[in-house]
C-alpha cells in the first residue's frame, strides 16, 4: 500500500506538465514505492517485469554513481524512443521515474527536470522520510 506522503509526492508530480504520462517511484535500493499512471488517480499494482524494470533503474543509478569522483553526479537521464520518451531524475533520496509523450522537446525536458527538482523540498522530504519510517 502507497503511503500519503508518497502519493502526495506523485500527484505534485503530475501536476507539473500534462505531458508525463507514466511515473515511478524508486528508493535507493531499487524498490518500487509507487506505479502511477496520469490516467489514474489511484497508484497501479505493476506486474513482476515492471518491478523488476524499477529495480534496474535503481541499479543503473549505483553504476552511475561509481563515475561521480570522476565526471560529476548524474542529475538526469533522458532517453528518447520511437514512441515515448523517458526521465529518470536521480533526486539524493529518491529516483524519480517518468514516460513523457514523445512530442515533448528535449530542451523543455531538461526545465521539466528542473522543475521536479526544485519541487518543495519539505514534501520531498517528507515523502522519503515516510518510506523509511512508516
Amino acid at each position: 500500500m502507497v503511503n500519503e506522503k508518497i502519493q502526495k509526492l506523485a500527484s505534485q508530480i503530475f501536476k507539473v506538465d500534462p505531458l508525463i504520462q507514466h511515473l515511478g517511484l524508486i528508493d535507493l535500493e531499487g524498490h518500487l514505492l509507487t506505479d502511477q499512471s496520469s490516467a489514474s488517480s489511484i497508484p497501479n499494482e505493476p506486474d513482476e517485469d515492471r518491478v523488476m524494470f524499477y529495480y534496474q533503474v535503481g541499479l543503473r543509478r549505483g553504476r552511475r554513481e561509481h563515475f561521480n569522483d570522476v565526471y560529476g553526479m548524474t542529475e538526469h537521464v533522458h532517453i528518447i524512443r520511437e514512441k515515448m520518451q523517458q526521465l529518470i531524475l536521480y533526486l539524493p533520496m529518491i529516483t524519480v521515474y517518468l514516460t513523457l509523450d514523445r512530442s515533448m522537446a528535449p530542451e523543455y525536458v531538461a526545465q521539466l527536470a528542473e522543475k521536479i527538482r526544485n519541487l518543495d523540498s519539505k514534501l520531498l522530504s517528507d515523502a522519503v522520510q515516510s518510506t523509511f519510517y512508516a
